[in-house]
């Protein structure tokens, strides 16, 4: 069953559909998703599902996405990005 996530990414850093990360907490309590290749995502409202996940380490799988321009002058994608486990 998928799981949706409100996410905001750099333009260039977008995820795909099969891509596979993980979720790390950061420093200052942000999470973030890490794709194979290094490129991030921030979770913009975490989950307790994503908490979850995140102390678990567990490896989950992009599912499909639906983003839009942010507005801000960066090139950045704000929207949802469901994937599973």
């Amino acid at each position: 069953m998928p799981t949706n996530a409100q996410i905001d990414v750099k333009a260039g850093e977008k995820p795909t559909p099969g891509e596979k990360f993980i979720i790390q907490l950061q420093e200052n309590s942000e999470m973030l998703g890490l794709l194979d290749d290094g490129r991030t995502f921030r979770f913009k409202t975490p989950s307790a599902t994503e908490r979850d996940y995140q102390q678990e380490n567990k490896s989950l799988v992009v599912i499909g996405l639906d983003l839009d321009d942010a507005d801000s002058r960066e090139e950045r994608l704000v929207g949802m990005l469901s994937y599973r486990a």
